[in-house]
Formats: structure tokens, C-alpha cells, sequence
């Protein structure tokens, strides 16, 4: 509970519309019991009454109070529900900022699925029981005390033997309370797992096809819905138990009603209107405390939900903001990496070790070596996306942990090896990139920059051509230029191309790489590559083990003419393209060999 009281502080943010809600709810239910006195007043009148006339006043007066009663739930529910629903939309902000703001270690452990659900479910859960569920609340506590006050005074006998059956309900419904908390969790935990195998598949549609997989997730993704299915029954049992205390505790009541009220009725101890008033106020004592009985069967799953949603905002940073205050145009872009070490939070190894190596503004620094030596892992710590162990990252000979983030990656240019865009037109992903508004025609400019003018040509509706989702509509090399001339709309100090040349032929490479060379005069650009001649014309060249330690340092024809793995690779490299050339000029020559015959 006392989680929620820190949620409930939200509330709080919208005092006014929130106060005036809270007071609509006792004029409400003032409004509500007055009908009922009147009636039943009204009742034992019409029995001595010898004219109709009071009648007028009566309905008066019920009109009075019935409007009253309508406008106040109006305004009860209206500014109530509304509050909870700003504070839904702000709760859902704040997490989704924090997952942003989070390192990539904690996306690395968290499931996509279980995040979603904590966005969106949990704070749902929330909602309901804070919002709806204290309007609801609040009302039976003013409805209940003030109908039983006013039953004790007409037959305090009939009142007591009606209390009974309400504890018996409340007693029920403690017994079942750790059970229904602990199936409410449960639920939770395997709603966040269905969410998680969907995403997982749909993202991964194409693998699952290719693969042709689709049974084996189907049943898959049975097993998942089964255990929510299991854990869903687990907790309508719970519920069920519950509602089966509430409604037997209101059917046990009117029993009393109608066995000790029926009779004192029949010999006159109890006027008309003193049995109608027991029946009304009993329903309006018991329709409040249904009311309470379902929040109470929601509070387990709201407290649960609560303790996650508390959970990932309670998750530390470990990436805290720098303090030197610098702004992005004071960034000139050398960078420098002083014994930097780096091991992964669940690595056994490791990923770095010992990295030392520098570049002057305006200059380009080439990173390869085999399969998993930490290229970009190297990469990524440039921009704080994962944080060095030891040693020092240096951006103008400022430690990259003192320069405020915004500053620091605001001088990015980042291209990671997933090509990720989002589903929207596809110039809309290019301007995604920009810190500012830019034109069309710089669009154009880049879209030309990146060798995709003649493909951007061909699509459907052009650059305003709507992309799937994850660019699912491009191919991996169209992908990987549209991502690069993302980065170039911002004009970044520093260009981070993370092996994202891969997907595109040698050359188209050649025709990129030119472009880019004449676009970065005067910006540092760091390329990690396993093509090595994406940067052979690299200033610099840093060689990596595939222990994630340093081989060697230099040009390409200084490493060339070193023995190593570079060397090695290279002639390998070159070997492999010289005969797929040579298969290519075979292959056409046998075409327009064939063409000719045909001719």
C-alpha cells in the first residue's frame, strides 16, 4: 500500500481540479440518501394523508435532489477520471524518458516485452485503482457510515444482524488477499512474457520465415500464452471467491431483511416507510462495497504493477552527466583513448584491454581486426554509450565523463551496424539526424552525398515514400547509406561509422567513400570496418587482437608491409575480389556470347 501512497503524491500535482472532485462525491451521496428519506417519509405520510397536494412538494424536492445527485456524479467521475488520466500520461513520460536516458547495459538485460508492459499495463493498473478506485473508495466511506447511522435509529436489531454478514465478507476477503497479490503478480510477469514473444517474432519476422520456424514459435508462444492462460484462471479463482463473499454476504442481508423487517412489518413495530428506507439505504450500503470488493480484487495487481513501475524508476544511471561547461560548437573533434580496458556487465573476458591510441582534429581513424575484437565496442565508449572500466576517453583533451552528455553526443554523428530506421517517410528519417529544420534541397544534397539519388528516384512516392518498419522496405545496403546520410544532417565534429559499409558492393563503396571524403574536410572520422578497404586511406589505422587488445599502428602501406593479421587479410581480401571480378567478366561474356548466337 505504501507504494501507491507515493503514486497517489501525482495526484496531488492537480489540486484544484482533484479538490473539487473529492467534495462532488459527499454532496453526491447527500443527495442520494436524501431521495431515499424522502420517500420513505413520503410512504408513512400517504397512509394518514386525506389530500394529495404535499405530493407537488414531494416531487419537488426530488427533483431538486435528483438533479443535484446527477450533476455531482457528473463532476465526481468527470474531474476524477481526468486527474488519473493526466497523471497516466505524465507517469508514462517520465518512464519513457528514463528508459532513454538508461545505458545500454540495462536494454541489454531488460526484455523489450517486459519494458512495454511496464509502460503501458502497469501503469494502467495503477491508474484504475488511484483514480476510479478512490472515488469509489471515498464514496462508501461517506454512504455506509451515514446509511447504517440512520438504520440503527429505526431498529437497531435489524441493523446489528445486517452488520454481521459485512464482516464475515471483510473477513473472506482478507484471507484472500496475499493470494490474490501473489496470482497478480504472476499475471503481470506473463502478460510482459507474451508481449516480449511477439515483439521478438515480428521483429524478427523474416529470420522466423526463412528459417521456416513458424510452427516452432506458434507452439512457442503457446507455452507462453498457456502459462498466462494458467495464471489468469489462478487469479479468477481468487476473484471469483471474492465475489462469491460480497454478493453472498448481500444476499444473506436481505434474507434478514425480509425474515426480522417482514414481520415486525406485519404486526405494525415497523411502518411502511421505515422497511423501504432498510431496503434502499441496504442496496446503496452494498452497491459501494461491490465497488470495493473489485477494487480490492485490483489492489494486488496495482501494487504489484506499482513495485515495477517503482523498480525502473528507481534504476540508476550509471552514466552520469559531465559538468565542464562546453557547448557543441566549441567541440573541435581529436580524440583520444589512454589505456582504455572495457568488460561487458555479464562478459567472462575482457571486450577491451589496454587501448591507447590518438587522432588530431579533422583526421580519419580506421579500427579492424577479426570477428569480436571490440570494434565497436571501442566505438560506442566514445560517446558514453557504454563507460570505460579504465583508463580515459578524451574529446579534445577533455575526458569524455566530464563533458555534459548533450554536448558530447550532440557532436556525434553516430552510424551504428544495425541499420535502424523508423517507419516513416523517408526523408523524415534523414531529418531525424538534423538538430534544427533543413530544406529540402539539403535533403536532395544528401540523399546524392550517399549514392542513393537514383534509387530514392525509383521509390513509389519518392523521399516521401513511407518505410517499414525498421526500414523492413530498403535493402541492408540502402539501409546503410540512408543511416549515414542521417548522420550527416547533423553536421556532426565527429563521424562514427560503425562497419556500416557492409551491405553495399565495392563500387558503390569507392563512389561513397569519395563522397564522404570531400563531405568530411575538416571532421574527425572514426570507421570501424572488417572491408579493409574502407580504410585504407585512413590517417591512422588501429589493428586489433581478437583478445580486444592493440597489434599494431599505422598507415595501410605501413601495415601492409608488415607482417600480421592486417597484412594477411588484406592479400586474402584483394585474392577474393580479383576473382569475383574475374567470375563477373566470365559471366557477362558468356551473355552477350549467347545474345549473339540468338541474334
Amino acid at each position: 500500500m505504501a507504494i501507491l501512497l507515493r503514486f497517489f503524491r501525482r495526484f496531488l500535482l492537480y489540486k484544484a481540479p482533484l479538490l473539487l472532485g473529492l467534495l462532488s462525491i459527499p454532496l453526491a451521496q447527500l443527495a442520494d440518501v436524501g431521495i431515499t428519506l424522502l420517500v420513505g417519509n413520503s410512504l408513512d405520510r400517504a397512509k394518514d394523508a386525506t389530500d394529495a397536494e404535499w405530493i407537488q412538494t414531494v416531487l419537488l424536492w426530488m427533483a431538486v435532489y435528483a438533479v443535484g445527485h446527477c450533476v455531482m456524479r457528473f463532476y465526481q467521475r468527470w474531474l476524477i477520471v481526468v486527474v488519473s488520466r493526466r497523471v497516466e500520461v505524465d507517469l508514462k513520460n517520465e518512464l519513457f524518458k528514463k528508459l532513454t536516458s538508461l545505458p545500454f547495459s540495462f536494454h541489454d538485460r531488460s526484455r523489450s516485452g517486459d519494458v512495454v508492459s511496464r509502460l503501458t499495463s502497469d501503469v494502467e493498473a495503477v491508474r484504475m485503482v488511484l483514480g476510479p478506485g478512490i472515488m469509489y473508495t471515498l464514496g462508501a466511506l461517506i454512504i455506509v457510515p451515514i446509511s447504517l447511522a440512520i438504520l440503527f435509529t429505526i431498529q437497531p436489531l435489524l441493523a446489528v444482524l445486517m452488520v454481521l454478514p459485512m464482516f464475515a465478507m471483510g473477513f473472506t476477503m482478507k484471507l484472500l488477499s496475499g493470494r490474490l497479490h501473489r496470482q497478480s503478480t504472476a499475471v503481470q510477469e506473463s502478460i510482459a512474457g507474451i508481449s516480449h514473444r511477439a515483439q521478438e517474432n515480428f521483429g524478427g519476422i523474416r529470420i522466423v520465415k526463412g528459417y521456416s520456424r513458424e510452427d516452432q514459435q506458434a507452439r512457442l508462444f503457446e507455452v507462453t500464452s498457456a502459462e498466462n492462460r494458467n495464471n489468469q484462471i489462478e487469479l479468477g479463482n481468487a476473484r471469483g471467491l471474492t465475489n462469491a463473499a460480497i454478493h453472498g454476504s448481500f444476499d444473506t442481508t436481505f434474507a434478514v431483511i425480509l425474515a426480522v423487517g417482514g414481520i415486525a412489518a406485519v404486526d405494525r413495530t415497523l411502518p411502511v416507510g421505515d422497511l423501504f428506507k432498510f431496503i434502499d439505504l441496504t442496496l446503496k450500503v452494498f452497491w459501494p462495497l461491490i465497488a470495493i470488493g473489485w477494487i480490492l480484487g485490483m489492489l494486488p495487481r496495482a501494487v504489484a504493477s506499482g513495485e515495477r513501475i517503482e523498480e525502473l524508476l528507481d534504476e540508476e544511471n550509471s552514466i552520469q552527466d559531465g559538468d565542464l561547461k562546453l557547448d557543441v560548437s566549441e567541440i573541435e573533434g581529436s580524440v583520444a583513448f589512454e589505456n582504455v580496458s572495457f568488460t561487458y556487465e555479464r562478459g567472462t573476458r575482457p571486450a577491451l584491454s589496454g587501448i591507447s591510441v590518438q587522432i588530431a582534429a579533422g583526421e580519419t581513424l580506421g579500427i579492424v581486426g577479426p570477428t569480436g575484437s571490440g570494434k565497436s565496442t571501442l566505438l560506442n565508449l566514445v560517446g558514453r554509450l557504454f563507460e570505460a572500466d579504465s583508463g580515459h576517453v578524451l574529446v579534445d583533451d577533455h575526458s569524455v565523463r566530464d563533458l555534459p552528455l548533450d554536448t558530447l553526443r550532440g557532436s556525434l554523428g553516430y552510424v551504428p551496424q544495425d541499420s535502424f530506421l523508423f517507419s516513416e517517410a523517408y526523408d523524415e528519417n534523414i531529418r531525424f539526424g538534423a538538430d534544427g529544420e533543413i530544406s529540402d534541397e539539403e535533403i536532395d544534397r544528401l540523399i546524392e552525398r550517399v549514392a542513393m539519388k537514383d534509387e530514392v528516384a525509383e521509390f513509389s512516392e519518392g523521399k516521401k515514400t513511407l518505410v517499414g518498419e525498421r526500414g523492413v522496405t530498403l535493402s541492408g545496403g540502402q539501409r546503410q547509406r540512408t543511416c549515414i546520410a542521417r548522420a550527416l544532417a547533423r553536421n556532426p565534429k565527429i563521424l562514427v561509422l560503425d562497419d556500416c559499409l557492409s551491405a553495399v558492393d565495392t563500387e558503390t563503396e569507392r563512389q561513397l567513400l569519395g563522397s564522404l571524403q570531400a563531405a568530411g574536410h575538416g571532421r574527425t572520422v572514426l570507421v570501424a570496418a572488417h572491408r579493409l578497404t574502407t580504410v585504407q586511406r585512413a590517417h591512422k589505422i588501429l589493428v586489433l587482437t581478437a583478445e580486444g587488445g592493440v597489434e599494431t599502428i599505422g598507415t595501410h602501406e605501413e601495415l601492409r608491409s608488415r607482417p600480421g593479421w592486417y597484412a594477411d587479410t588484406w592479400e586474402q581480401q584483394q585474392r577474393t575480389e580479383s576473382l569475383a571480378q574475374s567470375i563477373e567478366r566470365e559471366v557477362a561474356e558468356a551473355a552477350n556470347a549467347s545474345a549473339g548466337r540468338q541474334a
